[in-house]
């Protein structure tokens, strides 16, 4: 299992987008995630255009003006998503891996840089987390705090 992810500090332009399937080619994820899209849409075209070729699904979090944006991508021969859950600063999925049927939970985080937004994310997060007991987590992203 590989998951990669990665700041893109803009998804608009095509080269942008080119990196980032040279990226996904070389490394092989089984999961993209991708945070400061920049973008306020996103449909199969941009998904496909930094995935490459099928089989793929995706979830996104539109940017905030020219800030922020969230896109998780994966293999869909490789993940089964179940649910996404979307909110301010994360794109949760939901699912399992089909080889091992293993269910998980991966968060894609793109904090805010204010402390006090930034604080009230980390408390909602561990109120989820809490919630989520002995399950199989991953969390990644930029926490900005540095």
């Amino acid at each position: 299992m590989k998951i990669l992810s990665w700041n893109v500090r803009g998804l608009g332009g095509l080269e942008k987008r080119r990196d980032v399937r040279l990226l996904v080619g070389e490394k092989l994820p089984i999961i993209l995630c991708i945070q400061e899209t920049k973008l306020q849409i996103c449909d199969d075209f941009v998904s496909a255009s930094v995935w490459g070729a099928p089989p793929h699904s995706y979830s996104f979090w539109p940017s905030v003006g020219a800030s922020g944006g969230l896109l998780t991508v994966w293999d869909s021969d490789e993940v089964k998503v179940w649910d996404t859950t979307t909110g301010n600063h994360l794109l949760m999925i939901h699912g399992n891996f089909v080889k091992s049927n293993e269910e998980f939970f991966l968060f894609n985080i793109y904090a805010p840089c204010d402390q006090p937004a930034r604080q009230s994310l980390w408390n909602s997060l561990s109120a989820r987390l809490a919630l989520l007991g002995g399950k199989k987590v991953c969390i990644c992203g930029d926490f900005n705090t540095g």
